[in-house]
C-alpha cells in the first residue's frame, strides 16, 4: 500500500513538473528580440520569406532566402520609447506567421535566432487564419504601391492627402501622408472614415452616416513631428462601394487641438482603385 501512494506522489509531481515547464517554454517562446545598433541581429526562419513589415523606421531589415537580419540606425535615435521598440511580421513561403516584438539594446550576446514552430504555434495569430494574412499582405502592398491618388485637404501648415487607393482580393487600401510644416508637433486623437451625402437634403429627410471602420491601420505612430515631419498611413478596409449619392469624408482630429483637417473623396475615384 505504501508503495503504491508513493507511485502516484511521484507521477504527481512528475505531472505539475511538465505543466510548469509547458507554461514556460510558452512565455520564452514570445519574449522580445534585443536589436543592437552595433551588432546585426539573424532571425532564421524554416523556409523562405514571403513577406516582411517592420513597424518602426529606427529599425532595419534585410532578407536572404530564410534569413531576415534586423539592426537598429542607432545615433541620435535611442532616446525615446517609440524608437526603442517595435515588432517585425512575417510570412514564409508556406505560410507560417510570425510577430515578433523588438526593443533597442546596445551591447547584446545572442545575434541569432532560430525561429522554430514552437514560437509559431503560440503566437496569437495562428497561421492558418487566411483571412489575417491577406489584410497583412494588403497593408504592405499598398505601402510600397505607386501613387495614384492626389486628394488633398489643407489646414494652416498641416498637410494631409490621399496619395492611394487600391484593391486587393477582399480588401481597399486608403493610403494617406500627413505632412506637418508646424514647429509644434501633431499628435493624432483619431481618424474618421465616413460616407455623407453629396447634397443637403430638407430637413425632413433622415439621413443615417455610415462609418467605416478599418480591420487594419498600418501605422502605429499617433504623432507627426514638428518641422517638416511627415507620416504614411495606409487603412485597410474589408471591400466597399459607395451609394450613388454619396462620398467618402475622412476626418483627421488633432488630440487636445484645432488643427483638425478633412479630405473628401468623390464616389467616381472610389470605385476605380488601383489593383495591386
Amino acid at each position: 500500500m505504501r508503495l503504491i501512494q508513493l507511485l502516484l506522489i511521484l507521477l504527481l509531481i512528475s505531472s505539475n513538473t511538465y505543466s510548469q515547464q509547458e507554461i514556460f517554454d510558452e512565455i520564452e517562446s514570445t519574449k522580445p528580440i534585443a536589436i543592437s545598433d552595433i551588432k546585426t541581429t539573424h532571425l532564421i526562419f524554416n523556409n523562405k520569406i514571403k513577406y516582411l513589415d517592420i513597424g518602426s523606421r529606427y529599425f532595419v531589415t534585410d532578407t536572404i532566402e530564410n534569413i531576415v537580419k534586423v539592426k537598429h540606425i542607432g545615433g541620435d535615435f535611442i532616446e525615446k520609447k517609440e524608437e526603442k521598440k517595435t515588432n517585425i511580421t512575417i510570412i514564409t513561403q508556406d505560410g507560417d506567421y510570425y510577430s515578433i516584438p523588438l526593443f533597442f539594446e546596445r551591447y547584446i550576446t545572442n545575434t541569432t535566432y532560430k525561429l522554430d514552430e514552437l514560437r509559431n504555434k503560440n503566437n496569437v495569430l495562428m497561421k492558418n487564419e487566411q483571412k489575417k494574412m491577406g489584410i497583412y499582405e494588403m497593408c504592405h502592398f499598398s505601402r510600397k504601391a505607386v501613387s495614384n491618388y492626389n486628394i488633398k485637404g489643407n489646414r494652416d501648415l498641416l498637410l494631409s492627402k490621399v496619395s492611394g487607393i487600391f484593391y486587393r482580393g477582399d480588401y481597399i487600401a486608403i493610403r494617406l501622408v500627413i505632412k506637418n510644416f508646424s514647429t509644434i508637433n501633431l499628435n493624432i486623437d483619431h481618424f474618421l472614415f465616413r460616407f455623407m451625402k453629396n447634397k443637403r437634403y430638407a430637413q425632413d429627410i433622415v439621413y443615417q452616416e455610415r462609418v467605416l471602420r478599418p480591420v487594419l491601420v498600418c501605422n502605429e505612430t499617433e504623432k507627426v513631428r514638428g518641422v517638416g515631419g511627415i507620416e504614411v498611413f495606409s487603412f485597410i478596409f474589408e471591400k466597399f462601394t459607395p451609394n450613388n449619392d454619396e462620398k467618402l469624408q475622412i476626418d483627421i482630429i488633432e488630440k487636445n487641438g484645432g488643427r483638425s483637417t478633412t479630405i473628401t473623396i468623390p464616389r467616381k475615384k472610389l470605385l476605380k482603385p488601383k489593383v495591386i
